[in-house]
């Protein structure tokens, strides 16, 4: 590892990573500087903080809802190689929300990342990046943002599919059920119409039936 450079980097060393015995200082990722690149490299600077996920504008988004206040973990060391291409060792550690697949309800997925970032200043470079590397283009001042490194190295390590390790039920399912209820409910109501209908089967008498019926009655007293 390199050493700091400056008293910038004593103060972004400051917040680590969870899994190491270190006090954790956590910092604004405004405070997250700008650097030139080259120069960084040459310097082999180092960086170590925590920022809160949501100050990080594109990952938003990500912020798990019943922990708004999560922390993103970072390291980054700028070096040249043999070859003095212009690198940089990035790792990340998080917690993220996505939703689940199978059930389509929020779940909270732990995040570790790392990455060789190798800086380009156009796309030509960029196509002879190996491919052990990912190529990270700069401006003509050859500067870059900190930030813009998290929130790069993030993105790019979310899962393309999320889903609980335990088997949630379907959201077909679900939606299949909570359907199904109401049909339920409605046969066991009872039919104001059943009594009127049991009227409707019954024969109707004509009036020499009534008369008949009358005779009999007589005779029987």
């Amino acid at each position: 590892m390199g050493k700091s450079a400056n008293n910038a980097d004593s103060v972004l060393k400051a917040g680590v990573p969870a899994t190491e015995p270190a006090e954790v200082l956590v910092q604004s990722a405004a405070s997250l500087p700008n650097l030139f690149v080259r120069a960084s490299c040459d310097s082999e600077r180092v960086f170590r903080g925590a920022v809160r996920l949501g100050d990080l504008p594109r990952l938003v988004q990500w912020v798990p809802m019943d922990e708004p206040d999560t922390l993103l973990a970072f390291s980054l060391r700028f070096f040249r190689d043999s070859g003095r291409d212009l690198l940089a060792e990035i790792s990340v550690q998080t917690t993220v929300q996505m939703d689940c697949a199978r059930c389509l309800k929020p779940m909270s997925l732990p995040l570790v990342s790392s990455s060789v970032l190798h800086f380009v200043y156009n796309d030509e470079q960029a196509q002879h990046v190996i491919e052990a590397r990912e190529p990270v283009l700069i401006d003509a001042e050859g500067r870059i943002g900190i930030a813009e490194l998290l929130e790069e190295e993030v993105l790019m390590a979310l899962p393309p599919v999320a889903m609980h390790e335990h088997q949630c039920r379907p959201a077909w399912q679900e939606t299949a059920s909570k359907e199904a209820l109401p049909i339920a409910s409605a046969e066991l109501r009872p039919n104001p119409f059943a009594a009127l209908a049991k009227q409707w089967q019954k024969p109707l008498l004509t009036a020499q039936d009534e008369a008949v019926r009358e005779s009999k009655q007589v005779d029987d007293e």
